[in-house]
């Protein structure tokens, strides 16, 4: 088991060097200096000097790199250009209405997904086949932000089921915080969940046609019992592998989705740092969601072991 949990999580080292490097050339490479953002166009040469002296932009791209990763190796971030305040707790501040958004999508997709996948496979060619396949192709057409702004516009504005604002609330109001949430999860789970019930539908399909479940239908075995314990547990597997893989961009939808319904999250962080070239913030954000990326590959890997015991490797 050791060797086994072992394998994945040493890729992790080069596999975060390299996104590592790549998040500082590319926040290095977006037009525009700093300075002349944050101090305004009538800064005067000297005033532009001193700011790259204290954030360290007047040292060689090699040191400011060399530097950026002797800072995360103690963990530390770096301080916001903009506000001089620790990025790590900006990301810390924020970081699990991002996480809370992205689980709960996940949970919407796998939940609604898998049952959709299993009941189109049964039905190959019928009614609730075309049903399933038609709803999933309308899920896979829409881009998060144009169903989360329809979703917004039916569910909270005409219907006014979901407020408006989808503000964080506090745990103490735990209703009030299922109801901000509820929308932005549903509407990254929609997309999920079209993805899930397909790979889950091919999956059952291929895994219906083997010769142990018509063994298992010959001796009599319940259908129910032969699709859901039998069949369903063969396709897990995939299941499994592509909810780990859509992660990555189910938490970049969740920027866009924090975005419309106006919710707290990386992604507000992302969009103010872009903005205002704030370095050191953009790079740690980059950081947060490579690291969460990079985590939740190697944890998919080990859930391998646990869903098919047969896998070793």
């Amino acid at each position: 088991m050791l060797r086994f949990a072992g394998q994945p999580l040493l890729t992790l080292i080069p596999t975060l060097l390299a996104v590592l490097t790549l998040a500082f050339v590319l926040v290095r490479i977006v037009p525009g200096d700093p300075a002349l953002i944050i101090l305004g166009d009538q800064a005067t040469p000297e005033a532009i000097a001193r700011f790259h002296e204290r954030t360290g932009l007047d040292q060689p791209i090699w040191h400011q790199y060399f530097a950026f990763l002797s800072q995360l190796a103690q963990g530390d971030l770096g301080v916001s250009m903009i506000s001089n305040r620790p990025v790590l707790s900006a990301v810390l501040e924020v970081l699990p209405y991002t996480l809370e958004l992205s689980l709960a999508g996940v949970f919407v997709g796998v939940v609604l997904g898998v049952p959709l996948g299993v009941v189109a496979a049964r039905s190959n060619g019928g009614p609730l086949d075309w049903i399933v396949r038609i709803f999933t192709l309308g899920g896979l057409s829409f881009p998060a932000f144009v169903s989360a702004v329809l979703m917004l516009l039916v569910f909270s504005v005409w219907l006014g089921w979901f407020p408006v604002i989808s503000s964080g609330k506090p745990i103490t109001d735990p209703w009030g915080r299922f109801m901000s949430l509820a929308l932005p999860a549903l509407n990254l789970g929609l997309v999920m969940m079209a993805y899930v019930a397909r790979v889950t539908r091919g999956g059952m399909m291929n895994v219906l046609r083997s010769d142990y479940i018509r063994t298992a239908r010959a001796k009599g075995v319940p259908a129910r019992r032969i699709v859901w314990k039998h069949a369903l547990r063969n396709v897990l597997l995939a299941v499994v592998t592509f909810t780990g893989l859509y992660f990555s961009v189910l938490i970049g939808n969740s920027v866009l989705t924090e975005i419309v319904f106006n919710r707290p999250g990386l992604g507000k962080l992302v969009i103010g740092a872009l903005e205002r070239r704030d370095y050191t913030l953009l790079q740690g954000l980059v950081v947060a969601y490579a690291v969460l990326v990079v985590l939740v590959n190697a944890l998919t890997d080990l859930c391998y072991r646990f869903v098919d015991p047969r896998v070793k490797t």
